[in-house]
């Protein structure tokens, strides 16, 4: 198993689906108007709101963008 492409499928699956809840969660505020998201994600989570959960989400696009580049930057060293 190829840990090196491994890694570089998660990074870019956090980079990708990260931005799309992002993009998500601006369009549901932005169509329901109400420019705040304290809806609850999920019940079993009563912290977890729509705004707390774009947050998490945008870190871990970001993170997985720099873990991607560095893959890719070290890949092409070598």
């Amino acid at each position: 198993m190829n840990t090196r492409k491994l890694l570089m499928s998660i990074a870019e699956a956090f980079m990708i689906y990260g931005l799309i809840i992002v993009g998500y969660g601006i369009l549901a505020i932005h169509v329901t108007k109400t420019w705040f998201g304290d809806w609850h994600v999920d019940s079993n989570l009563p912290w977890l709101t729509l705004d707390t959960f774009m947050m998490i989400s945008f870190a871990l696009s970001f993170f997985g963008f720099i873990v991607w580049r560095y893959l890719k930057y070290t890949e092409e060293v070598k």
